[in-house]
């Protein structure tokens, strides 16, 4: 099955050993191994990302993620190695190396945070400090941002703290941050994982993960790459987002959070919620054994009050006024073990739980001018996503050592119900069988269109409020079950060599890996044998102010979620009787499908220093075979139900993926980096389901694409960094990415041969080439060269412009210029802080620019995403050196989410959520 490419990966795997076996390298008889940890001398915490230099030669490194470094190769006799670190003082060391053996040489450096004048700094400024240095010694350009400024904003799930980062754009759903968009890219083309492995989604129809289901207080640090290495998963055309969970401490911690929250729209349901959370670690055994246990819990109450608009012909044929009610829960843990022989050989197990339910009522008042419809939607959704992986780290000699990695990530989503009831007015003429135009628009301002009555419609007594004359429409009852899994194993052999006064590490390594995805709805439609009326299942439920009093006498009554279950399970028969079979069997099975990947990938790569030019150039290859499952639906020529049938489909992939980086060192301060990659992204999953919905009557199709490629992209990266002592850094950089077979949706006549030819299709397919390309620029600094109280500000910002372009071709020839999907042409922050005397507080303020969002059949009416500025505000006090209280506020000015239909002057949806917020405490110990 795999032939194709399995024989270019054996092919790939002798040359490597080849060329590992006779590369020229420092005679293993003359050095030895050094190797040890870096911790800040205070605190005995790890200092991720410390330079690590022989004094006098090239060999050096940088620690890992616990403060550990590894130097190879070093030249046997007395040597004087150097650690640095910013924020920190730095520190030279003398040690024998003697030849063939492991030496050990630990280095303890002491921070300079006391020259700043008052400001507490010691749990403020650590985390922070690991943050840059670990970006200033990374082979490649990426951002990271430590847990203690994630903490400073007043930011709770992963997307909201990934808003504030360079270069990225989020989507929202209910005024949290949702989706992830870098570099102008839409989610599907960047990946996500937690600890260097991807995590599978738990949403139906797509691969990118909602970020919203994670909470921050159970990361360590979140990293983005925005120019990835060989070997690292290549689809990342945007990105690849790395969490890494808390790992075992080299002490003791004890660390509490307890906060109540307060939401301003909520109504009927308590406008209270809260968070708390719990870490715990140690290190038992002499420091051989560690580990960590981490939780969070939050809970919050929502509302938020919405109108959509649809149009026709630039017209406004429909109004939608919808009032949301939802309970959040989010809950997350981590738990991780590590074992540690010395300091070149560890085992380690992490595990990673995180679980979100989204419970939702939705009462919808539509407006049409010939009907009106009364609907309650109440649902409740589950996710969750868990990982466990297990591995170990090992240097086996001077110049040779391995890791390797074993992992298991499973996602689903479970909705248990989904019931919708929908009540209407709706009147034909009694001569002709015509409907009844019984409502017309009206107003001056396009944001709230309002409606009235027509001459008509009074005299059939139309009334929006008068409810006993909706009449019952359908009810329905659905449920769906997703899931999603990865078994993954990684094998890494890295060798280091030196060839004159050019040092380096030749890395090679595989991956396998396994992925099932399925998804199950269960739909039910139900008439009714009898009468069903409005006040059966009415609520007393109102909202006062809807929209700020937009609509005077807002929406009404609506049914009640309690009175309808209960309706419904106590006139089960009546709504047995007139159970819709083939729209449920037809609508349940349009959406089901499965699918299998298997994907084998394997790279080499090698980094290099030579004086100030450091650098990493390889090659990564990617196979994956894809097999589907779905449905053929087909409804006949009057409209009846043909009998369904299974569709299968398969697809291959190969990537070859060479990879440049570059880093000159202009001062120990200055980095100038430039990077040439590559990288692809596979489509959504149902995109590439083998489905057909056919509809005889309508003469229409729609119909997945088990032939669409993968979106292809060659990208650029140059950048120029500069870090200050006292912790900062200021950076700006261009970027271009030349994005081949682009994905969108698409609606033409239907080409092939039968007996659809020429009906109306719709189908996801290829586009053509597009462009891509930006500027950022990132500024982080703390003003401690500022006399006196001013000394305690900061200041945080940065500043995103990103430009695309890509052409469509219709059946007809004709060329349509479009921005990609996703791209904003200008996003920023801004924030201003000041830390001083145990006090610190931000206000914040997040912009992006408008985008589009879906691509249509023509420019005007392309749905945009609007553009979305948001003020946040947080503050903390530490009252002793163990108990912090804080306050944090988000949305302050009720920034709303904004859809428009091709012109900002025709909206289609805005959806406002006032501000919330959260004030506790914080233990540490």
């Amino acid at each position: 099955m795999y032939s194709h490419w399995v024989d270019r990966l054996l092919f790939l795997s002798l040359f490597l050993f080849t060329l590992l076996i006779f590369s020229p390298a420092i005679s293993a008889q003359s050095t030895g191994t050094v190797s040890g940890t870096v911790t800040a001398s205070d605190q005995i915490e790890p200092l991720p990302g410390a330079n690590v230099f022989i004094k006098g030669t090239a060999i050096g490194t940088s620690t890992d993620s616990e403060g550990k470094y590894v130097l190879k190769n070093v030249p046997s006799g007395t040597q004087t190695i150097s650690f640095t670190y910013l924020g920190f003082e730095s520190v030279s060391e003398q040690i024998t190396v003697t030849a063939g053996q492991l030496n050990t040489l630990d280095a303890s450096l002491k921070d300079n945070f006391v020259e700043l004048q008052g400001i507490t700094v010691s749990g403020i400024r650590q985390g922070q400090a690991t943050a840059l240095n670990q970006q200033k010694t990374a082979a490649n350009i990426k951002n990271v941002v430590a847990s203690d400024l994630i903490g400073r904003f007043p930011d709770q799930n992963v997307a909201d703290a990934l808003r504030r980062i360079p270069a990225i754009t989020i989507q929202q759903d209910q005024g949290e941050a949702r989706y992830v968009q870098i570099r102008g890219t839409n989610p599907n083309l960047s990946n996500v994982s937690i600890n260097g492995e991807q995590i599978p989604s738990p949403e139906g129809d797509v691969r990118f993960v909602a970020m919203d289901m994670i909470p921050n207080d159970i990361l360590s640090s979140i990293e983005v790459n925005k120019a990835i290495t060989p070997d690292m998963d290549g689809d990342a055309i945007g990105g690849s987002v790395n969490l890494k969970t808390l790992s075992a401490p080299n002490r003791q911690i004890l660390r509490l959070t307890l906060a109540p929250g307060y939401n301003n729209n909520a109504k009927d349901l308590s406008a209270i919620g809260g968070l708390g959370s719990f870490t715990y670690g140690n290190r038992l055994a002499d420091g051989k054994l560690g580990f960590i246990f981490s939780g969070s819990y939050n809970r919050s109450n929502r509302g938020s009050n919405n109108n959509e608009m649809e149009y026709d012909s630039g017209d406004l044929e429909a109004l939608e006024l919808r009032d949301y009610e939802l309970t959040r829960e989010r809950l997350g843990t981590i738990a991780s073990i590590d074992y540690q022989f010395n300091s070149q050989s560890k085992l380690f197990l992490n595990s990673a739980f995180n679980y979100f339910t989204d419970t939702e009522y939705r009462r919808r008042l539509t407006i049409e001018p010939d009907a009106l419809a009364r609907e309650l939607k109440d649902r409740l959704e589950k996710q969750k996503i868990f990982s466990l992986s297990a591995g170990g780290e090992h240097v086996l000699s001077s110049s040779w050592s391995v890791d390797y990695m074993g992992s298991y990530s499973y996602a689903d989503q479970n909705t248990p119900y989904d019931r919708n009831v929908a009540f209407e007015q709706a009147y034909e003429d009694v001569l002709t069988g015509d409907d009844v135009e019984i409502i017309e628009f009206g107003g001056g301002d396009p944001d709230y269109p309002q409606f009235m009555t027509t001459t008509e419609g009074a005299l059939y007594g139309t009334d929006t409020y008068d409810y006993d004359a909706f009449e019952f429409d359908e009810f329905e009852e659905s449920s769906e079950n997703t899931s999603d899994q990865n078994i993954t194993g990684r094998l890494n052999l890295h060798k280091t060599y030196g060839i004159g006064d050019i040092v380096g590490e030749l890395s090679f390594g595989g991956l396998y890996r396994t992925k099932e995805k399925k998804t199950t709805p269960t739909i039910k439609l139900y008439g009714y044998d009898g009468d069903f009326l409005y006040s059966d299942v009415q609520g007393s439920f109102e909202d006062d102010d809807f929209l700020d009093g937009k609509y005077p006498n807002g929406i009404g009554l609506f049914p009640d979620p309690d009175k309808l279950e209960d309706f419904f399970n106590n006139n089960r028969a009546a709504f047995d009787a007139e159970f819709e079979d083939e729209d449920s069997e037809s609508d349940s099975k349009s959406e089901t499908f499965s699918a299998t990947e298997n994907t084998f990938a394997g790279y080499v790569m090698s980094d290099f220093r030579k004086g100030k030019l450091s650098g990493l150039a390889g090659v990564r290859y990617e196979a994956t075979s894809v097999e589907y499952t779905a449905n053929i639906v087909e409804f006949d020529d009057s409209g009846d139900l043909l009998p369904i049938t299974e569709s299968n489909g398969s697809k291959d992939y190969n990537f070859l993926l060479p990879m440049v980086h570059l880093t000159y060192e202009l001062t120990p301060l200055t980095n100038i980096r430039a990077a040439w990659t590559n990288t692809f992204a596979k489509p959504n999953y149902f995109d590439l389901a083998p489905y057909r919905i056919i509809n005889r009557e309508d003469q229409e199709i729609e119909l997945g694409n088990p032939g669409l490629d993968a979106t292809t992209s060659m990208n650029f990266d140059l950048m120029g960094e500069y870090y200050f002592n006292s912790l900062g850094v200021i950076s700006a950089g261009i970027f271009y990415k030349k994005i081949s077979d682009f994905i969108y949706i698409t609606t033409y006549d239907f080409d092939e041969s039968g007996p659809y030819l020429d009906y109306e299709a719709v189908q996801p397919v290829n586009g053509n080439d597009a462009d891509l390309a930006g500027f950022e620029f990132n500024l982080q600094q703390q003003l401690t060269f500022l006399p006196g109280f001013a000394s305690g500000f900061g200041l945080y910002a940065n500043y995103t412009y990103s430009w695309s372009e890509a052409e469509l071709t219709s059946e007809d020839g004709d060329v349509r210029t479009i921005s990609l999907p996703g791209q904003a042409e200008n996003t920023g922050n801004l924030a201003l802080s000041y830390e001083k005397s145990g006090f610190s507080g931000r206000i914040s303020l997040s912009y992006a620019g408008s985008f589009v969002d879906e691509i249509r059949e023509s420019s005007d009416d392309d749905r945009i995403y609007d553009e979305h500025v948001q003020i946040d505000f947080s503050a903390s006090q530490r009252i002793t050196p163990n108990l912090t209280v804080f306050l944090e506020l988000i949305n302050l000015t009720n920034e709303p989410l904004r859809y428009y239909n091709g012109v900002t002057t025709r909206p289609e949806q805005q959806e406002f959520y006032s501000f919330w917020g959260n004030a506790g405490i914080k233990f540490e110990l």
